[in-house]
């Protein structure tokens, strides 16, 4: 301690020198120290962080006719700048004549509760086709997986038999053709033969050239005629015969139960169509806007006799309330979900308000601070029970005690003196004396130091200096405030936590 104040007493040496230099001399003049103390006492050491934020509700949900209630913000997500659902189906482009009104802004309601009515006509008509359309592709379904009716059946034989009796009836035409082309061949054949004998009939022909020129141009004609003809024949069995076939596969086609990628399809259509008409039923319900859970109305923009907005007709704020804050990366590891909170807000007229951190977002958003950037993390408060003068966008400071001890022996901050790595000594006061007492430090905070061992309860301890300057002879300019060159009240040390 004496080399500490003989350390003080050639600083203000040194102080007198430069006031002589820049202001003129001081003469006549004594240096005071005197200290401010406090006493070690029991009680209560806490550590706070503290972070600024805005009041908002914890759920806005929108509603249109015709759908049902879309999420417009919520602090129910991940990512830390609340969230948004839309739902949206082919009622959307209805029309909804508005007819009745039944909520202003600033209403509070309650679950159920009606709100707003619609003309449902549209709606109904849209319902009725859906249905319609329901019914056909459930009928093509239960037809396909019963297979074939008698009629079906029935008819398909009858095809597949008037096409075997045709291909029947080709091949005997075919035979008989075949035979009459022979007949006529053979004739004309028989006719050339003749004619050659009776040319050649001796001792005198009884035949002229002229004749067997005539029946052998018969011969080669009825030869190109028959060649016809059994062509003709012969397609035409051909024609029969794939006609036949045809028929086969297609009486096998209409007597076979559905294919299983028929059935798939068939099923698939269903499916699609029942969605439809759950899409459509449901606007017939939505014509009547009701709230989806207790809560405030925010925004109204209906009015009777006109129709709806294609936007949100109605908005409802739903509790509880929330406060929404970021803290500094410095103090987000001290925080964990469901810590105590007090939020103080402004405009509210009311005392801090309880809290909890429901909502930690691990990812950091930064915000530039001058020349350098601070990172910072969004946390999510829940306000327990805060009272109606709290209205979502008030400013609200927010305050989480991460650590705490209780009935312990507390000194001020201000009167350690040294290092986390050093130790640390406090100066107890004996009378008008001081003593440098080491002591063993728990949980230290800007206001007070946990105290472990060395102290008892009661003993007077320094916390600071205040240096007064007596003279008699004082130049323009005043005197040197020695404070800020010594530590004037407190100790020099480092390392204390907040």
């Amino acid at each position: 301690m004496k080399v500490r104040l003989a350390a003080i007493a050639l600083i203000v040496v040194g102080v007198g020198a430069v006031v002589l230099v820049m202001v003129g001399p001081t003469f006549g003049a004594s240096p005071t120290s005197k200290y401010t103390t406090a006493a070690v006492t029991t009680g209560t050491v806490s550590a706070t962080s503290v972070a600024t934020g805005t009041v908002a509700a914890s759920t806005v949900y929108g509603l249109k006719f015709g759908t049902t209630p879309d999420i417009v913000s919520t602090t129910a997500t991940t990512s830390g700048a609340g969230g948004s659902t839309s739902n949206s189906n082919s009622t959307s482009t209805l029309t909804w004549p508005v007819q009745t009104v039944l909520v202003t802004v600033g209403q509070k309601v309650t679950k159920g509760a009606q709100l707003a009515t619609a003309d449902s006509t549209a709606a109904q008509l849209a319902l009725a086709s859906a249905q319609a359309t329901l019914a056909s592709a459930q009928s093509k379904l239960t037809t396909d997986k019963g297979g074939p009716d008698s009629l079906t059946k029935a008819q398909a034989k009858n095809q597949l038999s008037q096409a075997s009796n045709s291909y029947k009836q080709a091949k005997a035409s075919k035979v008989n053709t075949n035979a009459q082309n022979a007949l006529k061949l053979s004739q004309a054949q028989a006719a050339v033969t003749a004619a050659e004998n009776a040319l050649n009939a001796l001792p005198v022909p009884t035949g002229t050239q002229v004749q067997l020129d005539n029946a052998q141009s018969n011969l080669a004609s009825t030869q190109l005629s028959v060649n016809q003809s059994n062509q003709q024949a012969s397609q035409q069995v051909t024609n029969a015969s794939l006609s036949y076939q045809a028929a086969k596969l297609a009486y096998q086609g209409k007597i076979a139960p559905a294919s299983t990628a028929t059935i798939q399809a068939d099923q698939a259509t269903v499916a699609s169509a029942q969605a439809t008409v759950n899409a459509n039923q449901a606007a017939v319900t939505a014509a009547t806007l009701t709230a989806p859970a207790d809560g405030l109305i925010i925004a109204v923009n209906l009015l009777p006799g006109v129709n709806a907005p294609s936007g949100y007709a109605i908005e409802e704020s739903i509790g509880p309330m929330v406060a929404n804050c970021s803290f500094a990366e410095s103090d987000i590891s001290k925080l964990k979900i469901g810590q105590t909170a007090a939020v103080s807000i402004s405009g509210a007229s009311t005392s801090a308000v309880a809290g909890t951190l429901t909502q930690i977002v691990p990812v950091a958003s930064s915000s530039s601070g001058g020349s350098s950037s601070v990172a910072t993390y969004a946390v999510t408060v829940t306000l327990t029970s805060p009272p109606d003068t709290v209205l979502a966008g008030m400013s609200a400071t927010v305050s989480v005690t991460t650590a705490a001890v209780d009935n312990v022996l507390r000194v001020p901050a201000t009167a350690l003196e040294g290092s986390a790595s050093a130790g640390y000594d406090v100066l107890v006061m004996n009378g008008s004396n001081t003593t440098a007492t080491p002591v063993t430090v728990g949980l230290v905070t800007s206001s007070y130091a946990e105290i472990q061992s060395g102290l008892t309860s009661g003993e007077t301890v320094v916390t600071g200096t205040i240096t007064t300057r007596t003279g008699t002879t004082t130049t323009t300019g005043g005197g040197v405030n020695v404070n800020s060159l010594t530590g004037g009240g407190g100790f020099g040390g480092g390392g204390l936590g907040r």
